[in-house]
């Protein structure tokens, strides 16, 4: 038999494949990368067109002290080919219930100020003791106490306060629709705990110069420059599989071998495609067929003449945003909202070079149905009203807009994972943030096939998007190290 070509095949260079492909190459295994796209990056690759610097969509990594995002360079020795930077001045926007618009004030340093927080969220006296007691004791909370809310969602955690309306939506709003963009009702309690626990302890907020898809590819950079090897523009066709154990990749530039392949592009589009169903027993295809993804997210980018605020990054929310699963449901069949969360982020702000000198832009992002297949019409009734958001709280921006840019989750699928399920494939996340599907309940990155594992948000860690990515990316690296070394010592 001949000697395979790799130890690893990745499929997929976003940031959960490339860190576990840098980390694997780094300790010695002969590596293969792949990826459809030009660039590493995934989801959040990076974009340069025109002069301008930035990512697909609204990408906003946390926390910032300890990012796992940074402990991956450091491990890999390339943290000097990337400049992390984080802003101090988020303009998050709380829509009061007379209608205007307050930015949240500047917090001091070393933290999050109650007293502060509650002043701008209008909290009356008799309010603030409860809300004081929810915040208090989300911050105290052990992992031991995180660890007993597994089961329930973040709502049901929630209705164990009388939080005020506006703190609600707060926690929601501006934290939580946008680090899972699950609903608050579906959302596990566990796993939103945690990560607000790091995003007021730990700050969030993090960037990088040159878009954070500078990351992915100083990730993938690594992995050429440990002696293995990294292929862009090469999608894998198949996956291949022979009496229960992995072989090997089958690409658009050929075939390659190898005893372990790890999948970047989802579980369910490696299982249902890449592989194939009839590799697995029925009941591991059908329990893959019924994860259920984040929703999509969509928005606009803004290329303007004028700088329109100072904030690299935004939330616009009211009393009134917070997502359920009925209001999503409503939206989705046409009943919509009259208004919602609108997430918003500048490259110029935190990036000087990102755009042409005098130039500027502005990104919008909110949630929409994970569809690729949205059309036309569906997709720009979503556009228009985060359109009317967004001039509401920067009235003057519509004159210094010289050209503008839709994207979907039609751009959201053909970047990272392709659509295997009616009505999935743009999700904003993955599969691992709901009830029953996260934390002890998250899918195994460890497949039924010998040698086929999963990196990625979709399996193996925590956090927000890149970061739970990149989490993940080493968790499934240490996995399949060991499973590696074990099996090489039974030759």
């Amino acid at each position: 038999m001949a000697k395979p070509e790799y130890d690893v095949i990745v499929v997929g260079a976003g940031f959960g494949g490339s860190s576990c492909a840098g980390l694997l190459a780094k300790r010695g295994l002969k590596v293969l990368l792949l990826d459809k796209n030009s660039r590493a990056g995934g989801k959040a690759v990076t974009l340069s067109k025109k002069g301008f610097t930035h990512t697909p969509w609204v990408i906003i990594s946390a926390p910032v002290v300890g990012s796992l995002l940074e402990v991956v360079l450091k491990e890999l020795g390339v943290e000097s080919k990337v400049k992390l930077v984080s802003p101090s001045n988020p303009d998050s926007v709380y829509r009061t219930p007379s209608g205007k618009y307050v930015s949240m004030p500047q917090m001091p340093p070393g933290g999050m100020n109650p007293d502060v927080l509650f002043d701008w969220l209008g909290l009356k006296k008799e309010e603030r003791e409860e809300a004081l007691k929810l915040f208090t004791e989300l911050i105290a909370m052990s992992p031991q106490d995180i660890d007993t809310l597994h089961d329930i969602s973040l709502q049901q955690w929630l209705s164990r306060y009388n939080a005020p309306r506006p703190l609600y939506s707060f926690f929601v709003s501006l934290m939580c629709d946008g680090m899972f963009v699950i609903p608050v009702d579906a959302l596990a309690a566990s796993e939103a705990v945690r990560t607000i626990q790091d995003m007021i302890l730990r700050s969030g907020g993090l960037f990088c110069q040159g878009g954070i898809g500078r990351v992915a590819e100083a990730y993938a950079e690594a992995v050429e420059s440990n002696g293995s090897k990294v292929i862009m523009r090469s999608r894998v066709k198949k996956i291949t599989v022979e009496k229960g154990r992995v072989t090997g990749v089958v690409t658009e530039k050929g075939s390659f071998k190898a005893p372990i392949v790890i999948s970047n592009a989802g579980i369910q589009p490696t299982v249902l495609k890449l592989v194939g169903e009839e590799h697995f027993d029925q009941g591991y295809v059908n329990y893959v067929k019924e994860l259920v993804p984040s929703m999509g997210f969509m928005g606009a980018r803004y290329f303007l003449s004028k700088k329109v605020t100072d904030a690299a990054y935004g939330v616009i929310f009211s009393n009134e945003t917070p997502w359920s699963l009925e209001r999503f449901i409503k939206a989705k069949s046409g009943d919509f909202p009259k208004e919602f969360v609108v997430y918003y982020e500048c490259p110029t702000n935190y990036d000087p070079h990102a755009a042409p000198r005098g130039k500027h832009i502005l990104m919008t992002g909110f949630w929409c149905p994970a569809d690729p297949q949205m059309t036309a019409a569906q997709k720009k009734k979503w556009w228009d009203k985060g359109e009317e958001i967004i001039f509401k709280v920067f009235p003057n921006m519509p004159k210094y807009i010289e050209a503008k840019e839709g994207y979907s989750t039609r751009e959201v699928s053909a970047l990272a994972r392709d659509q295997v399920l009616p009505g999935q494939g743009g999700e904003c996340i993955g599969i691992g943030q709901i009830v029953g599907q996260c934390a002890k309940y998250k899918p195994s990155p460890k497949s039924p096939i010998q040698g086929l594992f999963y990196v990625g948000t979709d399996a193996g860690g925590y956090g927000v998007g890149v970061h739970q990515a990149v989490d993940s990316g080493i968790n499934v690296a240490n996995m399949v190290y060991r499973y590696h070394q074990m099996h090489k010592s039974l030759k």
